[in-house]
């Protein structure tokens, strides 16, 4: 450019500033011409502006992930939700849909009679020897426990099937699922709804008592039934 028309004639610049070099007003790294912010410092990733915190929650906006509302950082910037509304915050919360109090993880506590109910069916669960077919006699808890279930329709059941140790690994793995399986049939073929039973089977692989003795593999030989929520 000529000095004629040059506004810095020493020093070089380019025609679109008048033969100036460009300034970095901020001293951001990112010249003027390029900063979309030239009076606050920024990253070049962000045309010299540095990011904002809308919800002022010290997440940044470009990590947050809620940014017209406040929440921690270990959440992204969001806050922690309580879905059932129980005032136990959902990570906190064993059964985010169904409301329950803090000392129970927020999941509901079984009344008494409940719990009897659920004793009863497993302590009178018997099958005939080796096959997944339930004993009659195991009929009238099972169909308390039934009754529960459509009582009590945030109510969910898991069944888990154990086996002893005596036999095939493969059979008894097979057998604890089928047992498993039966008493499922045997509850929604009385009124529980199948979506609420789930079914579990671990064959010889969880004994709780010693295989070496009778007693043992009899305590072994199980469908444990523990209540569930969402």
């Amino acid at each position: 450019m000529l000095d004629n028309a040059d506004k810095c004639i020493d020093v070089a610049g380019p025609i679109a500033n008048n033969g100036c070099p460009y300034g970095d007003k901020d001293q951001d790294g990112v010249l003027d011409n390029a900063d979309n912010c030239i009076d606050v410092a920024g990253p070049i990733e962000n045309n010299g502006c540095p990011y904002g915190d809308k919800d002022q929650d010290g997440v940044l906006d470009k990590d947050d992930a809620c940014i017209d509302a406040p929440g921690p950082v270990e959440n992204k910037g969001c806050p922690y939700l309580d879905t059932d509304g129980d005032g136990v915050l959902d990570k906190d919360d064993a059964c985010v849909k169904t409301p329950g109090p803090a000392d129970n993880q927020g999941c509901p506590k079984l009344e008494q009679k409940e719990e009897e109910i659920i004793k009863r069916a497993f302590d009178n669960l018997e099958f005939d020897t080796g096959k997944d077919i339930i004993r009659s006699t195991s009929f009238p808890s099972l169909d308390e426990l039934a009754a529960l279930l459509k009582n009590k329709p945030s109510y969910g059941l898991r069944l888990a099937g154990h086996t002893d140790n005596v036999g095939d690994d493969a059979k008894n793995m097979q057998l604890s699922h089928d047992r498993a399986q039966a008493v499922k049939n045997y509850l929604v073929s009385k009124g529980a709804s199948t979506d609420a039973i789930i079914v579990e089977y671990y064959g010889e692989t969880k004994p709780i008592a010693t295989n070496d003795t009778p007693e043992g593999r009899q305590k072994n030989r199980r469908v444990e039934m523990s209540i569930i929520f969402n």
